[in-house]
């Protein structure tokens, strides 16, 4: 039997009911690492459909068998325990690589080896920086100053204007590239974490061992989000527990209750709020109607966010 080469990067990509956007994805990958040796493996948390699909169209990638929706953190685990790179790329279903990028990421990484997780930077359609580039390994002052000013949770990354690669604490966990034995030393994800602030957690635990982080701004990827989703009320759910969850595990009893206050008041605010604006402008004001319904159910509902997510 002929053995094939050992790739250069295994790249991992956790669906779930990612039909809509998994082939742009995925030609966005071969489009993004047309010279550089890599491996593809995908799992499906979702309903199936998309590993049918990428079954009959995609016959190079290798498909890892679902355990259902086990989360985007253990999900990538299992991918990455499957993995014979020694680098491992993990990208949303939802992304897009632009041409040449990962060749680009793989060589800056090459050029850095004196870091252990190398990134770029993610774009809307439209062409804005997303806030995913701006994340920071938070504080509960952090928290608090959010409160009054939601930037404070956005600090970190490189400046928006910044065209020469620098340090950063934190990558876009739709998009970021680890060395393989840096992933084994740490155990990859916390599967307790089961959507949101695992890729924080797992820089944190990267900082702990003394390691750099890279971004390269010019490596660039789209990020395919849906129309609304970033206002809905599962996803702002699950945003806050992440953040309680993450709270729980490194801020200690007091962190942890000014962390818990503080998100409660961040959803007051966008709750209440958005619910005033919309109604002074009700023509022109829908988005601020999208912000107040979106934020109601963690305002109106800390039980379900309070204790984060059950320990594994």
């Amino acid at each position: 039997m002929q053995m094939l080469p050992t790739p250069d990067v295994s790249i991992l990509v956790v669906a779930f009911n990612s039909t809509e956007y998994i082939e742009d994805c995925l030609r966005g990958i071969a489009e993004g690492a047309g010279k550089t040796p890599h491996e593809v493996l995908l799992i499906d948390n979702g309903d199936g459909r998309t590993e049918a699909l990428v079954r009959q169209r995609f016959h190079h990638v290798r498909i890892v068998p679902s355990e259902g929706n086990i989360g985007f953190g253990a999900g990538n685990n299992r991918l990455a325990a499957q993995a014979a790179g020694p680098l491992l790329l993990l990208v949303n279903p939802d992304a897009i690589p632009q041409p040449g990028a990962i060749d680009q990421l793989v060589t800056f990484a090459k050029q850095h080896p004196e870091a252990a997780a190398w990134g770029g930077r993610s774009y809307s359609p439209s062409g804005d920086l997303e806030p995913a580039n701006f994340m920071s390994l938070p504080t509960p002052a952090d928290f608090l100053t959010a409160i009054f000013n939601a930037r404070a949770l956005r600090s970190g990354g490189l400046q928006e204007g910044a065209t020469t690669p620098g340090a950063v604490e934190v990558l876009n966990g739709g998009f970021m590239m680890v060395r393989t034995d840096v992933w084994q030393a740490i155990g990859g994800f916390d599967e307790s974490f089961f959507l949101y602030s695992e890729e924080i957690d797992l820089f944190q635990r990267i900082r702990t061992l003394g390691h750099k982080v890279l971004v390269d701004p010019s490596v660039k990827v789209v990020h395919n989000t849906g129309s609304g989703q970033s206002m809905s009320q599962n996803r702002l759910m699950y945003l806050t527990t992440g953040r309680m969850h993450y709270a729980r595990k490194h801020f200690g009893a007091l962190g942890t209750l000014a962390t818990g206050c503080a998100l409660w008041l961040i959803a007051a605010k966008y709750t209440l709020v958005g619910a005033a604006l919309w109604r002074l402008s009700p023509r022109t004001g829908t988005r601020y109607k999208e912000l107040s319904n979106g934020w109601r159910a963690v305002f109106s509902n800390p039980g379900r966010w309070w204790s984060g997510y059950p320990r594994r």
